[in-house]
C-alpha cells in the first residue's frame, strides 16, 4: 500500500475552538475549517489541511457526555499554559494492517466512525487504540486510524492558509522509543526522541518556505 506507515494527524486540545484556530492561523499562518462534532463523544473539531496530514484541534462542547469517554475526558483535560490557547496531545498513524488488526495485536479499542459532510455524503472510518490515555505509559504512544475511502480524507479539502503547507516533517517525542515502536508495528515514521516527561513535545511541518514548528 502506498505511502503506508503514514502520520494521518496531530491532536491538539483546546478550551476555545476559535482561539485556538485564530492563534495558529495569525502565528504559523496555517487555516482552519470546521469538522464537526463527534456524535455521543462530547468533542467538536476544526481542522487544518496539510496537505498529506492534517491537524485536528479538539474542544469539549457537552461535558456530560464526555466525562463518560475516555476520548472525552483526554481532551477535557487539556493542559493549559500561559497564554496559548491550545496543547499538542497525541497523534493518530495509518498503518498497512489497519486499525481492526491493530486493536487485535494489542487488545485494545476498535470502533467504527461516520461524519456526515457539508454535501450530505458520508465520511467513515475506524479508530483502534483511542481510548485509555491515562494509563501510565500511555503518553507517547498513538492511535491508528483506517479510512474507507481516501479521498475524503480531512487533508484533501483546502484551506486559506498564507503558507503553503507539504505535509508533516516531523514528531519530536520523549518517553520510552522501543515500547513505542513495538506498539505502532514500525519504525519507519519521521520521530525524533528527545529527553523529558513522556508526550508529544513539537510538530514540524513541512512549507514551501520552509519548516514552521509547533510546541
Amino acid at each position: 500500500m502506498a505511502n503506508i506507515p503514514r502520520i494521518d494527524h496531530i491532536i491538539i486540545g483546546a478550551k476555545d475552538l476559535k482561539a485556538a484556530g485564530d492563534h495558529i492561523y495569525n502565528t504559523y499562518g496555517l487555516a482552519s475549517y470546521v469538522g464537526g462534532r463527534h456524535q455521543g463523544w462530547g468533542t467538536e473539531n476544526i481542522i487544518v489541511p496539510l496537505g498529506e496530514a492534517y491537524l485536528e484541534i479538539a474542544a469539549v462542547f457537552d461535558e456530560t457526555i464526555a466525562n463518560q469517554i475516555d476520548w472525552g475526558r483526554f481532551v477535557r483535560d487539556t493542559p493549559l499554559k500561559g497564554d496559548k490557547p491550545w496543547e499538542l496531545l497525541t497523534f493518530c498513524i495509518e498503518t498497512e494492517e489497519g486499525a481492526e488488526a491493530t486493536s487485535k495485536r494489542l487488545d485494545h479499542m476498535h470502533k467504527p466512525m461516520l461524519r456526515t459532510l457539508p454535501d450530505g455524503s458520508a465520511l467513515t472510518w475506524s479508530v483502534a487504540t483511542m481510548s485509555r490515555f491515562d494509563e501510565p505509559d500511555r503518553a507517547p504512544k498513538p492511535f491508528f486510524i483506517s479510512w474507507d475511502d481516501p479521498t475524503k480524507r480531512p487533508d484533501k479539502r483546502p484551506a486559506d492558509h498564507t503558507v503553503k503547507p507539504l505535509g508533516i516533517e516531523f514528531i519530536e517525542l520523549a518517553g520510552d522509543r522501543k515500547a513505542t515502536e513495538e506498539w505502532m508495528g514500525t519504525d519507519k515514521l519521521p520521530l525524533r526522541w528527545v529527553e523529558g516527561q513522556p508526550g508529544i513535545k513539537a510538530v514540524g511541518i513541512k512549507t514551501e518556505g520552509g519548516t514552521v514548528v509547533l510546541r
